[in-house]
C-alpha cells in the first residue's frame, strides 16, 4: 500500500529541531523537559529529561549521591525554572518558529514572576 505524498509532508517539519531524552531515546523533550541532576566527577550536573524518566533519574541521583557521600537535597523549584527558562531559549534561538518552545517559556516567565509563598504563622491559622 502506498501513502500519498502529500500525507508525507505534512507531519515532517525540518525547520524544528527534535531533542530526544538523553535517557531513554524515546520521548521529544523540545518543550517538555523536566531538569534532573546525575554525578559528574565526582559534582552534581543537570541534565534534562522526559516526563517518563524524571523520578527514575532523581532516585538514581539520590543513590549515587549516597554511594558518593555527597548530600542529596532537592533541586528548588526557582532553580528548576531557570534552568527550564535556558533551556528553552536555547532551543527557541535554534528553532524561533517553533510555537511549542514560544508557549513553554511563556509559561516558565509566568511562574517565575509568581513570589515565593511565605509560611504563616501558627496564630494566623
Amino acid at each position: 500500500m502506498r501513502i500519498p505524498s502529500h500525507k508525507l509532508t505534512t507531519r515532517y517539519r525540518p525547520q524544528v529541531r527534535i531533542t530526544r531524552c538523553p535517557r531513554c531515546l524515546a520521548e521529544d523533550i523540545t518543550a517538555d523537559a523536566h531538569p534532573s541532576r546525575r554525578i559528574v566527577d565526582g559534582m552534581p550536573a543537570t541534565f534534562f529529561v522526559c516526563r517518563e524518566c524524571f523520578r527514575a533519574a532523581e532516585l538514581e541521583f539520590q543513590i549515587s549521591c549516597e554511594g558518593a557521600d555527597i548530600p542529596y537535597a532537592r533541586l528548588p523549584i526557582r532553580e528548576s525554572l531557570r534552568l527550564l527558562r535556558g533551556f528553552y531559549q536555547e532551543r527557541q534561538r535554534e528553532s524561533p518558529e517553533d510555537g511549542r518552545l514560544t508557549a513553554a517559556l511563556e509559561e516558565i516567565e509566568r511562574r517565575l514572576l509568581i513570589g515565593p509563598v511565605e509560611r504563616a504563622s501558627k496564630l494566623d491559622a
